[in-house]
């Protein structure tokens, strides 16, 4: 065992990696409870039995570390998974640490790949809510570079999300764990963002019934935001017209004010730019709080991989009336710079808006704009590092 300083931007310089921590090793294996050793120094060792089919370090995640597994041990803790041999919490420790080494530069994110269908038999709410995050974050870093990989990679998606969607079904179980409820409210909008042709279509019906008939709502609460995101993605301008109703008018449909606003969100979720442009003059109109601006420019970033870029060139034409709505010195303001560079993966990018904030008063993001910085190009660091991994991985399996 080595112990080293863990940096999501990458590995550590001598300087930076000086200090040697006491770490709870918590190691458990196929044939073994848990035991408590220490790691105290930069290097040791621990006995796992020659019988152990697997082993893991950092049992029930107590420990504030990251554990980087060879290959071959993370195949034998796949295997374990799918087995079901592994409390959640510990398959979730696994996956998150996996996920965390492989955008950093610690693991080839084929090793995370190669897991996915281990996974499929864990109903862990917060486990499908990890792998999502993968994948999103994995379209997000290839979606610009290769048609092929983005299709490639939605369809893994649907593989993942659909059956699972299909499973849990629209509604919910009075006796059933709220666990349960919370993972199919993720998994039925993860499985229409793959593309799943009958999660789309169900929603689509279920936006024109609630529509046309105000009075009686023929899905959960839980739904409303996915369902009108869905509509709106996958119909055409007239479903975009209905949600903006639905937002100016919300009494009618007896709209909560947080579904009131997933309808404005609604609005930034169509594909047509000509649309995006209209949304995004919307915030700035009279029809939308200050506060609220956030919600249409983040449903917009995650509604398509082109609208990052209708955002930013609609917000380096509008920067002063955004600031002038919202407040230089604004907390506000912070927020959107975020959320509206925050999705590029491209060093070239980074540059464009370095170069651009240049002159800018920075002071409402002084935080905010280096990191969303760093995080641009630690995906893509991770892109031009693990790009033909990826693809090799896709010809392979897809």
């Amino acid at each position: 065992l080595h112990q080293h300083r863990y940096l999501h931007s990458g590995k550590p310089t001598p300087d930076e990696d000086r200090i040697v921590w006491w770490v709870p090793l918590g190691l458990m294996t196929s044939d073994s409870e848990a035991t408590h050793e220490i790691l105290h120094k930069r290097s040791g060792h621990v006995n796992v039995p020659a019988s152990a089919r697997w082993f893991k370090l950092n049992y029930d995640n107590a420990g504030l570390y990251r554990v980087c597994y060879s290959r071959t041990a993370l195949q034998r803790l796949a295997v374990a998974i799918q087995q079901g041999e592994l409390r959640t919490i510990d398959v979730v420790g696994v996956l998150n640490d996996t996920l965390a080494l492989v955008t950093s530069g610690y693991l080839r994110t084929s090793a995370l790949l190669d897991m996915l269908a281990s996974f499929k038999t864990v109903d862990g709410y917060v486990v499908w809510q990890i792998l999502g995050f993968f994948l999103e974050n994995l379209f997000l870093t290839w979606a610009d570079r290769s048609e092929t990989i983005r299709d490639q990679i939605r369809e893994l998606a649907r593989s993942m999300f659909a059956p699972k969607a299909a499973a849990l079904g629209w509604t919910h179980r009075v006796d059933e764990d709220p666990l349960v409820a919370r993972l199919r409210t993720i998994s039925i909008p993860r499985a229409a963002w793959a593309g799943d042709t009958s999660v789309i279509d169900q929603a689509c019906r279920l936006f024109t019934e609630f529509y046309l008939n105000p009075d009686d709502k023929p899905f959960h609460h839980d739904f409303t935001a996915s369902i009108f995101e869905i509509a709106v993605r996958n119909g055409d301008d007239i479903n975009y017209a209905r949600v903006c109703e639905m937002y100016e008018d919300s009494q009618r449909w007896h709209l909560s004010e947080d579904h009131r606003m997933a309808a404005l969100g609604a609005m930034a979720s169509s594909r047509n730019e000509k649309l995006m442009w209209q949304t995004l003059e919307y915030a700035l109109s009279d029809h939308v709080l200050p506060q609220d601006i956030n919600i249409v420019i983040g449903f917009m970033i995650s509604s398509h991989y082109r609208s990052k870029h209708v955002l930013w060139k609609w917000f380096c034409i509008n920067y002063q009336r955004v600031v002038d709505r919202l407040g230089e010195c604004s907390a506000l303001l912070g927020h959107v710079v975020g959320t509206v560079i925050g999705e590029f993966a491209n060093e070239e990018m980074a540059t464009e808006i370095e170069a651009w904030f240049a002159d800018k008063r920075t002071t409402a993001f002084d935080r905010t704009l280096p990191q969303s910085l760093e995080f641009i190009r630690v995906r893509a660091a991770w892109y031009y590092r693990d790009k033909d991994d990826v693809s090799e991985w896709f010809s392979k399996y897809a």
